[in-house]
């Protein structure tokens, strides 16, 4: 989980630094147009010293204000697409490496965590079920046995682990790697959201 996130602090970063120098580039450029165009405005119209001139003055500065917050619109919308592709392709990668480790000798190891887990947070009673992916029931079934429980697959685990239900408590523990994914995900989402 550290590499995880070395590697999701090393994107917010990333994510940041180009956020950042995106939208002032954006920002700069556009300010430098409109007062560009301001001042040539402005000496028209020291020139011709008209009423007519300066209402024409506000109506260009409004509509440049206008056309400067629309380009900052969309340098924002830019970044934030850009971010959140970034972000869709390093949970792809993750959701990856969490179906490697489903496939690996390791996960075997890690069910059998999941199970002592559940049993500290709340004793298994043979009252209580684990569900688990369909791929999994043949490996989770002993440890089913083992605590003298009952084994179900639950179509909605995708990646692995278990749920423990507990339906005596009305209680449940979630230690789907599903879970985990979409909690660090919700998580990363909400240390790194940018105001725009």
């Amino acid at each position: 989980m550290a590499e995880i996130d070395t590697k999701l602090e090393k994107l917010k970063q990333q994510i940041q630094a180009a956020a950042e120098a995106d939208a002032k580039k954006l920002t700069e450029d556009a300010e430098k147009r409109a007062k560009a165009m301001i001042e040539e405005e402005t000496a028209r119209i020291e020139k011709e010293q008209s009423s007519v001139m300066l209402s024409k003055l506000s109506r260009h500065e409004s509509d440049e204000r206008k056309r400067v917050s629309e380009s900052r619109y969309a340098a924002d919308r830019k970044v934030l697409l850009h971010r959140n592709a970034l972000v869709d392709e390093l949970f792809g990668e993750i959701r990856g490496e969490l179906e490697e480790f489903a496939k690996s000798d390791k996960y075997a190891e890690h069910l059998e965590k999941c199970a002592e887990r559940a049993d500290r947070e709340q004793k298994i009673t043979p009252d209580v079920s684990v569900y688990c992916s369909r791929g999994d029931l043949a490996r989770v079934e002993p440890i089913a046995k083992k605590y003298g429980i009952t084994a179900a697959a639950d179509r909605n685990i995708k990646l692995g682990g278990l749920i423990f239900k507990y339906p005596a408590k009305g209680i449940f523990i979630d230690l789907t790697l599903d879970s985990a994914f979409e909690n660090e995900r919700g998580s990363f989402a909400a240390r790194s959201e940018m105001q725009l």
